[in-house]
């Protein structure tokens, strides 16, 4: 039994699953977590097999689910099920998804356009030069690009962005706002790192594109932000017409948990003229609909281990030479 009291039930590890800790979350809700405290994706995946197992055959009484990086919240509705019977219920279906070597998830391909520093992004800067903090070492050159670049060890700005845009991004959740996608790196070989801005900014301007820690996320609307800003895309709304009878938030939004994105470099100008686009319903979206093998992303990193450990220590000596805002 759990010795924590916070922790109601729980799975042990084995060769290809991590321990499973199923946490109480309040009256009507249970937080399932998988493994430890790190961003590792083979936990992200397993989020997401469970989630999936979930819709495809439904807990009786469970009202909702709501996946995050490495856990998955559960609501259920008291006065048709027991906290028990759902805790029991869960359990029996993680047991029966695959190992994570077997592990396939419906996963599309996105691909979408970027313009790099861009008026509205160095707009952001600016303004919270003005109006908040000047002498941040993230914004001192008007942008947040060079302190990205600086902090891991890049040569130029285009070493960045070429690693950058090598990358395919895989959308871990959707959250913190409705219709903010969190993306994370399929090939740890590129990943980047950076630290948030230190107090956030006040204003960040919708479709911007930013950095914080190992993740990148797409601004949907206008808000504060704290990632660090480096380029702009088109708007994160699948469709702007009205809203269609039994058309979920998750059917709304361009992306979903589970995509696999690529992004392609173009101009601002050629950007405003997407964006134009997308307003009158005339953008056609790069999106097809596909799976994912996990056993693929497992093996290229046993297979490129020794590289991404050189990697990661030189992204390491760098940030450790760079001033933390």
């Amino acid at each position: 039994m759990p010795t924590n009291p916070a922790i109601l039930s729980g799975l042990q590890p084995s060769p290809h699953r991590p321990a499973v800790a199923i946490r109480q979350a309040g009256d009507r809700q249970l937080l399932v977590e998988y493994g430890p405290m790190k961003a590792d994706l083979h936990l992200n995946f397993r989020v997401q097999a469970l989630w999936q197992i979930l819709k495809d055959s439904p807990i009786d009484g469970v009202v909702d689910s709501a996946p995050g990086f490495r856990s998955l919240l559960i609501t259920f509705d008291p006065a048709r099920t027991s906290r028990s019977r759902v805790i029991a219920e869960i359990a029996a279906r993680e047991q029966s998804a695959p190992d994570i070597i077997h592990l396939t998830l419906p996963s599309r391909e996105v691909v979408l356009p970027i313009a790099f520093d861009d008026s509205r992004t160095r707009e952001a800067v600016s303004r919270y030069r003005t109006d908040t903090r000047d002498d941040a070492p993230n914004v001192s050159g008007g942008d947040n690009i060079d302190y990205i670049v600086r902090y891991n060890g890049f040569d130029d700005r285009e070493e960045f962005i070429s690693t950058f845009l090598a990358t395919t991004w895989w959308n871990g959740l959707m959250g913190y706002f409705p219709g903010l996608p969190s993306l994370f790196s399929m090939d740890p070989r590129t990943q980047l790192t950076v630290p948030k801005y230190n107090p956030a900014r006040m204003w960040t301007p919708e479709g911007a594109v930013a950095l914080g820690g190992p993740c990148v996320v797409m601004y949907p609307m206008e808000a504060p932000g704290s990632y660090q800003l480096f380029g702009r895309s088109i708007p994160m709304r699948a469709t702007f017409d009205s809203p269609r009878a039994g058309e979920s938030a998750e059917e709304r939004n361009l992306l979903r948990v589970g995509d696999r994105v690529r992004f392609r470099r173009v101009t601002e100008e050629e950007l405003f003229e997407l964006r134009l686009e997308v307003f009158e319903n005339r953008y056609r979206y790069d999106i097809v609909d596909s799976e994912f093998a996990v056993s693929e992303y497992a093996a290229d990193v046993k297979r490129h281990r020794g590289e991404i450990e050189t990697v990661a220590r030189r992204r390491a000596d760098a940030a450790a030479l760079v001033e933390v805002p």
